[in-house]
């Protein structure tokens, strides 16, 4: 059975690294990042997911659904990935408190879940 791609379709994979992302942030102390490396570099590859899936998104489900500017999630990623050494691990605290909840929450609306 072929599974059409949609947002519908994308929405559940980007949930599903959301819900992953918090459950290793939830196991990290952000204010000793060097002595949590397996769990920051397990919620770097989930944000690496997230924005991938994210730009398979219509324009219209970025643009007013996700609840989160793809252009500054985008930033973060790219830091993360080429700056992986200079990040700011405050930055990760408050992506995962403010921008992650956010996006789970609006995702969920979106697919009936809350």
């Amino acid at each position: 059975m072929r599974r059409d791609k949609d947002d519908r379709y994308y929405s559940q994979i980007i949930l599903r690294e959301v819900d992953k992302l918090l459950d290793f942030a939830s196991r990290v102390d952000f204010s000793e990042p060097e002595k949590n490396e397996e769990a920051i570099y397990a919620m770097n590859f989930c944000i690496v997911q997230i924005r991938e899936n994210i730009n398979y998104l219509s324009a219209d489900f970025q643009a007013n659904k996700l609840g989160l500017k793809v252009g500054q999630f985008s930033d973060f990623r790219n830091l993360l990935v080429h700056e992986y050494g200079k990040t700011d691990y405050s930055a990760y605290r408050d992506l995962v408190d403010k921008d992650m909840r956010k996006l789970k929450k609006n995702i969920e609306a979106y697919l009936g879940i809350i």
